[in-house]
C-alpha cells in the first residue's frame, strides 16, 4: 500500500489504472492542447471539485467543503455559521462564501447553472490572493476580456443622475474589485442642498 504525500497530488493515475500519467490540474482523461487553451474563454461549464486534489501550495486561504458543511465566518466581528451549497472549494469573502474551482491551473469563481450544470463565469478576485499554476497555452489577456465583471450595488449616496456616464470600453473587466473612470475630472458635481 503506497500513499501520496499531501504535495505531490499531481502524480496520479488515469481512472481503472490506465497508467497514462495525468495532471491534477486536468479533470478529464483528454488532456488539453496549447491551441486550445490559448483559445479559451469565459464563461464554460465546468465541475466542481468534489475531492480535495488541489496540492496544498496552490490552495491556501481556500477550503474544500461538502455541500451542506457549516463553517464559521466572521462578519463585522460576529462569528456566523454558513452551509456550503455544493461541493468544492470556497474563500471567504467579506462573510460571504465564493464557490471556486481551479481548471487547467487558475483558479475560477463559479456558479451552478439551470439544469444543474456548473460554469466557470470570472477569474478569481486578485483580492483572494490565490497562487495560479497555469497550463502552458492559458491566455491571461483572453481571460480578462471574456471574464464577467465584479459588480457592486449601487450607492445611496449619489442619485445616479447626478454622475456623468463611465466609459466602460476602457475598463479592464478583471481590475480587481474597484472601476475606474476614464475621466474622472469631467464628471459633474452633485447639486448643493443648500436653499
Amino acid at each position: 500500500m503506497t500513499s501520496t504525500p499531501s504535495g505531490l497530488k499531481e502524480k496520479q493515475k488515469t481512472p481503472e489504472g490506465l497508467g497514462i500519467p495525468t495532471d491534477w490540474r486536468v479533470c478529464a482523461i483528454n488532456q488539453p492542447t496549447e491551441e486550445s487553451l490559448a483559445v479559451l474563454d469565459l464563461p464554460f461549464k465546468t465541475k466542481p471539485e468534489t475531492k480535495d486534489t488541489v496540492p496544498s501550495e496552490f490552495s491556501e486561504r481556500i477550503r474544500h467543503l461538502v455541500g451542506g458543511q457549516d463553517i464559521v465566518v466572521k462578519i463585522d466581528g460576529k462569528e456566523v455559521s454558513k452551509k456550503a451549497p455544493f461541493t468544492t472549494y470556497y474563500a471567504c469573502y467579506k462573510g460571504a462564501l465564493l464557490a471556486l474551482s481551479n481548471v487547467f491551473g487558475v483558479w475560477f469563481e463559479i456558479r451552478l447553472r439551470a439544469g444543474n450544470t456548473y460554469e466557470c463565469f470570472r477569474l478569481a478576485r486578485p483580492s483572494l490572493q490565490l497562487k495560479d499554476f497555469p497550463m502552458k497555452g492559458i491566455n491571461y489577456a483572453r481571460l480578462r476580456l471574456t471574464s464577467l465583471p465584479i459588480t457592486r450595488a449601487p450607492s445611496r449616496a449619489t442619485s445616479p443622475d447626478q454622475l456623468a456616464p463611465l466609459d466602460i470600453s476602457v475598463v479592464t473587466p478583471h481590475d480587481g474589485d474597484v472601476f475606474h473612470e476614464t475621466n474622472p475630472d469631467k464628471r459633474e458635481a452633485p447639486a448643493s442642498n443648500t436653499s
